[in-house]
């Protein structure tokens, strides 16, 4: 509304109304469908969004904190609270013909292109926030060896020996550039989409690093399997299989949506394990087979756009964090402005970044499967 005289009320920190004003569950959609969402505190299930107990604690103090800078906010009228939307509203459709028109153009929806991307590698590694100055490093588990009492009675002591992993750091960027003009022609908000788009963009790159981290580390100590045909659950079982030999559990299967139409053709819902066999007839939803979960991810890379985080034919199969990896977090996804006001160009612009590493302790604990006619992009080998 302000490009067309109405003042929009910023806050020096952008908030998420969902994040704010969390609900008890879980909502639905147009088709009834489930709705998940990262920013819910919790899901569908009543349960809280959270991967351990340490992390239900920071969750409550961190939805506590918001809702009271947002409280303080809204006293300080640095948002529109709920009287004054009202009072907008009338005030407009009270005005004349002009304001009406003004504020009509104002809804017109955006048609996206396609979905807006959400990352998973930071379900996959065991994340880590790093301090200012303090050194990254991560402790391999030890094997000790069951060693027989001879019969003298003298016991022969063992030397147990670990190693540590020194994991490199990297920055991960995302500098969106928007014209002035483009700002007073567009029907919406242009610089809030471009900061979203920004953030799913380096989600689209941790993703990208973290597989071809897990593409490398898979034929360390587990062999690639040949995917000859079609992704099925004989497949899957030879993935399962490669890991959980060392005795691990997969908790993961990562797939492209190309795979999960293998899955749908290839396979009967009573042919699952029971527990899946009752999602699949009552709900249709197909997110995990012997009690692991599945992964789809979707995208077509185009010339100069990256939309795909996993490749088509390429299947992995990977174990929970604290068994697999870790990825340390430097400095979190921040925003600097850096507008582009010199020259004769009339630009904002934006600078995000985050300093992040990842690494696989364990390679024993990530398999993957290629499909024979499948090509790997350069991205990832």
């Amino acid at each position: 509304m302000w490009a067309n005289g109405m003042k929009k009320k910023t806050a020096s920190i952008k908030h998420n109304e969902k994040l704010l004003n969390p609900k008890a569950f879980g909502g639905y959609d147009s088709r009834g469908r489930e709705v998940e969402s990262k920013y819910d505190m919790f899901n569908s299930k009543g349960e809280m969004n959270a991967y351990d107990k340490k992390e239900v604690l920071d969750n409550q103090i961190k939805f506590a904190k918001l809702r009271e800078k947002y409280q303080k906010s809204a006293d300080h009228s640095t948002f529109f609270n709920s009287e004054e939307k009202q009072r907008l509203v009338e005030s407009v459709m009270t005005g004349s013909e002009e304001d009406r028109y003004k504020f009509a153009a104002e809804m017109i929806p955006l048609i996206l292109e396609r979905l807006d991307y959400e990352g998973f590698i930071r379900q996959v590694f065991k994340t880590h926030e790093v301090a200012y100055g303090q050194i990254i490093s991560y402790e391999k588990d030890i094997n000790v060896t069951a060693l027989v009492i001879q019969n003298d009675g003298h016991t022969i002591a063992s030397v147990v020996k670990g190693d540590r992993v020194f994991p490199p750091e990297f920055w991960v960027t995302a500098y969106p550039k928007i014209d002035v003009a483009e700002i007073a022609q567009r029907q919406f908000d242009i610089v809030e989409r471009a900061h979203d788009k920004a953030v799913f963009q380096i989600m689209l790159q941790e993703d990208r690093n973290g597989l071809r981290e897990l593409y490398s580390a898979a034929t360390l100590e587990n062999s690639m399997i040949n995917i000859t045909s079609t992704l099925n659950k004989s497949v899957l079982e030879s993935l399962q299989h490669e890991v959980e030999r060392h005795r691990l559990q997969v908790d993961k299967f990562i797939i492209n949506r190309a795979e999960l139409g293998d899955l749908k053709k290839n396979i009967n819902a009573m042919e699952f394990d029971p527990v899946t066999s009752r999602d699949v007839l009552t709900t249709g939803v197909f997110s995990s087979i012997w009690g692991v979960n599945i992964y789809v991810s979707a995208g077509v890379d185009e010339p100069g756009k990256q939309n795909v985080s996993v490749p088509p034919g390429v299947v992995f199969a990977v174990t929970e964090g604290s068994t697999l990896g870790a990825m340390p977090i430097r400095i979190g996804l921040t925003m600097y402005p850096a507008d582009q006001f010199m020259f004769g160009q009339f630009q904002y612009g934006y600078l995000f970044g985050e300093l992040i590493g990842m690494t696989v302790v364990n390679p024993r604990a990530v398999a993957v499967g290629v499909k024979s006619s499948a090509t790997i992009p350069a991205w990832l080998a």
